[in-house]
């Protein structure tokens, strides 16, 4: 019975965020609505069912994020910073580059994964750079950044 619940509690969301993104509400868009809803509500509750893990986060690892939106906006600033350069100089600018840092991935505990997905989120809200991998044998995190952000400056 839970999981029916959570399939209705999906669909409900799903077909009223389409009608909040589609911005009409007409016969058209209501099946639309409802068939994308019936699909991604489906695909929700099967992962959930699939993967039972249990996350949680440290709380040295969430006082971290205090510096998230600090560094949403430098690297904002970076990532414009660069492109106006790009332009001024009209040539195809740098495609960035990948940077391996030391990170304490840890194993398959609930607070080692909550440390992984909170990293993994973390880093890749910011709009210059996105984590690839995580390496858990050698204790890394490989991160992609479109300009170079400066040693220590990193959220990890």
């Amino acid at each position: 019975m839970r999981t029916l619940a959570r399939w209705a509690v999906w669909w409900l969301a799903l077909a009223l965020l389409w009608f909040l993104y589609q911005g009409e509400w007409n016969g058209i868009e209501q099946v639309a609505a409802a068939c994308a809803a019936t699909v991604a509500a489906t695909v929700a509750v099967a992962v959930r069912v699939q993967e039972r893990t249990d996350v949680r986060l440290e709380l040295r690892w969430l006082a971290r994020t205090r510096a998230v939106p600090w560094q949403i906006v430098r690297e904002f600033g970076l990532v414009t910073v660069f492109l106006v350069r790009a332009l001024v100089r009209r040539r195809t600018p740098p495609t960035g580059g990948f940077r391996e840092l030391e990170f304490p991935t840890g194993g398959a505990r609930p607070a080692e994964r909550g440390r992984r997905a909170f990293a993994a989120l973390a880093i890749t809200y910011s709009p210059n750079s996105y984590v690839v991998d995580m390496d858990e044998d050698e204790h890394t995190v490989l991160v992609h950044t479109l300009s170079p952000v400066p040693p220590g400056r990193e959220l990890l």
